[in-house]
């Protein structure tokens, strides 16, 4: 799982960046954008790239000349300002013999985009950087001092139940009950996020506790829709990303994963699992420069393997050989099958998922659920920009 976290498909002899860019929140600034590789980039994603185009191969040279910072922006979408997030170089490697660039980039802030300019090709755009408003305990101005030797950072359900109580004594003095205030703690929303992701907790992956931390990472790893995405992202308080986090995960508890173009089923919620430390979906970059965001499950159906032999060439999961995955129905590339190469690996095999040719579906619709990977099988979407 750390291996796959760190994109070590991308060599090792990556040069390490030193030093952290983060500037001002609310300075205007004149950003390179990455318009090739359009996507929903969020604050602590990984973005890896291996990089052909010359126009990005001299963008990329500059930015590291300069602050190692570009934008990320999902420009196909108008929606009377575009919205983005900075990516930071921390590692880079040229292979002037291939003329190939490849890059570890971390996403950092949020930016508003004012105007884009585009000359020979190369894009770039005045933009506003966003700042994260930060709201803390909805009782503090109004707490009653004297229980203050009472009150903690809830870590477990006993815990939360007594600062349950001490909420309600709190509440006394203000005109709402204090399940209305709750709904305004970001940290009792982050805590109930951890309780629909406790399947994940003990699996090895690292799930931020801080709710701005938070807020970006389920962000990154439910699978939903570009326009959804950049909904998340324009929220600027976690406090509202974690409510409509909290309302689409009591939502997808039980849904099931779909084709995009055919409908038919294809994996489970509950087969979903890590195998990358950062979370459930992580983006990866193929040997052609194309990035998939992906996301791991233990089984699929109606899906059908190429004819290929199995190939251990640039593996996203060192160890594990690939083999390209297509709708049995539609014939869509819907992601890969790994299979483990060496004895002692767990699991012996499972698969990747292309989040773009994903959408979800009801249970309740489906007619015929089948567990073989063969079933054609079909249901209804659930549309989450209609909610």
């Amino acid at each position: 799982m750390t291996l796959a976290t760190s994109h070590s498909y991308l060599g090792n002899d990556l040069e390490v960046l030193r030093g952290r860019t983060l500037l001002d929140n609310g300075i205007y600034v004149d950003l390179p954008l990455l318009a090739e590789k359009s996507m929903v980039l969020f604050p602590g994603q990984t973005l890896p790239m291996m990089e052909y185009n010359i126009r990005t191969m001299e963008m990329l040279r500059k930015c590291l000349k300069k602050d190692k910072t570009f934008g990320v922006a999902c420009l196909r979408y108008n929606r009377g300002f575009s919205i983005g997030t900075t990516a930071e170089i921390y590692e880079y490697s040229e292979n002037t013999g291939t003329n190939e660039v490849r890059v570890k980039a971390k996403g950092r802030q949020r930016f508003k985009i004012l105007r884009i300019r585009s000359s020979s090709g190369r894009i770039s755009a005045d933009v506003q950087i966003l700042p994260e408003i930060e709201l803390g305990p909805p009782f503090h101005d109004d707490r009653l001092a004297c229980l203050d030797r009472l009150r903690i950072i809830p870590t477990n359900e006993k815990e939360a139940q007594e600062q349950n109580k001490v909420a309600k004594l709190d509440s006394v003095l203000t005109p709402w009950p204090a399940w209305v205030y709750n709904q305004y703690n970001p940290r009792r929303l982050a805590m109930k996020i951890h309780q629909y992701l406790r399947f994940v907790d003990s699996k090895g992956i690292n799930i931020p506790t801080d709710p701005t931390e938070l807020s970006f990472w389920v962000a990154q790893n439910l699978i939903m829709k570009d326009k959804m995405k950049i909904s998340l992202l324009e929220l600027d308080c976690a406090i509202q990303r974690l409510q409509m986090e909290v309302k689409l995960l009591a939502k997808l508890q039980e849904k099931l994963f779909v084709c995009a173009h055919c409908r038919v089923v294809v994996a489970k919620q509950v087969d979903v699992f890590p195998m990358n430390t950062e979370g459930l979906q992580s983006a990866y970059c193929n040997p052609h420069g194309a990035i998939h965001e992906t996301v791991t499950v233990y089984r699929t159906q109606s899906l059908i393997l190429r004819p290929d032999p199995p190939s251990t060439e640039c593996s996203w999961f060192p160890g594990y050989a690939w083999v390209i995955a297509n709708c049995a129905r539609c014939g869509f590339h819907k992601g890969w099958k790994f299979t483990a190469t060496r004895s002692d690996l767990i699991p012996k095999s499972f698969w990747g998922l292309t989040r773009a040719d994903l959408v979800w579906g009801d249970p309740d619709e489906n007619e015929d659920d089948d567990e073989d990977d063969d079933g054609d099988d079909s249901l209804g979407i659930l549309d989450l920009e209609g909610g």
